[in-house]
């Protein structure tokens, strides 16, 4: 059985959170205005860039604003995340893991998995 995945690393200091690794699929498409429409549909999230060189920095900035508001005004990021389905998994370091599993049983979601980009960043800061 083939399975694809997401995860998500969270990295604190103490009790503020310092950075996540990320890897996820994401989605791009180009709007009517001519601006590029950037999908993040395992965290819910939608954001606009310019053109292909600003879709990295508009998919950091809404990634770290999720990370942020998650932590700071919802149950934390760990509990929002698995609120939209993703799974807590061993971490290495006692640094919280969740990740977002597809097995090939579940059609829908292994093809959007296979139609997306795989959007990765090691280490993206959280302010």
């Amino acid at each position: 059985m083939n399975t694809l995945e997401a995860n998500i690393k969270i990295t604190r200091n103490g009790e503020k959170l310092s950075s996540v690794s990320v890897m996820m699929p994401i989605w791009n498409k180009l709007s009517d205005h001519g601006n590029l429409l950037v999908k993040l549909p395992l965290l819910g999230i939608s954001t606009i860039a310019k053109d292909e060189n600003d879709a990295d920095k508009a998919i950091e900035e809404a990634i770290a604003s999720f990370c942020i508001v998650a932590d700071k005004f919802g149950q934390g990021i760990e509990k929002e995340l698995q609120a939209l389905g993703w799974i807590a998994v061993n971490g290495e370091n006692g640094e919280p893991l969740l990740g977002y599993n597809v097995s090939d049983t579940d059609a829908l979601l292994e093809r959007l998995f296979e139609t997306g980009e795989n959007y990765i960043n090691k280490h993206l800061e959280i302010a």
